[in-house]
């Protein structure tokens, strides 16, 4: 009986050993699917994001999904697509060269479109928080 406690302190005693030697670090998901960039654990000193902020970051991304995501994809890539009969080939929104743009400009390019390219204008459709909330979501595909 003596050998079956001792047997059983120490497998206790070492699966508390193997616990505590785990990392406590924070972990990060770089796991990617079509929909979804990589997500980063928030560091610990960083404030919890407020109910409002939450609440843009989700109406932005259904801005992106309803408004831009056809011809853009998930991911901001574009590439060739058929919309409406017509072939068209959206711009990778998520190059250097797109991100160096001020936001001033990458707002035109969505109020005022492309229409002989294929973009059409939103600023009769949407409003312009809308537009800035969608903008707000490019800036996320960049990084």
């Amino acid at each position: 009986m003596n050998k079956l406690k001792l047997f059983l302190i120490i497998s206790v005693l070492a699966a508390f050993i193997a616990a505590c030697g785990q990392a406590s670090t924070p972990t990060t998901n770089t796991a990617k699917n079509d929909n979804k960039s990589a997500v980063n654990a928030p560091s610990p000193n960083a404030p919890a994001a407020t109910p409002a902020v939450v609440n843009d970051i989700a109406k932005a991304e259904n801005l992106y999904t309803v408004n831009c995501m056809t011809c853009h994809k998930a991911t901001g890539k574009g590439g060739k697509t058929t919309v409406d009969g017509k072939e068209i080939n959206p711009d990778d929104i998520t190059t250097a060269k797109q991100k160096a743009k001020p936001d001033e400009k990458i707002y035109g390019y969505i109020s005022d479109g492309f229409p002989d390219d294929g973009m059409p204008s939103f600023k009769d459709k949407l409003k312009p928080e809308e537009i800035n909330l969608i903008v707000k979501h490019v800036r996320t595909l960049q990084k």
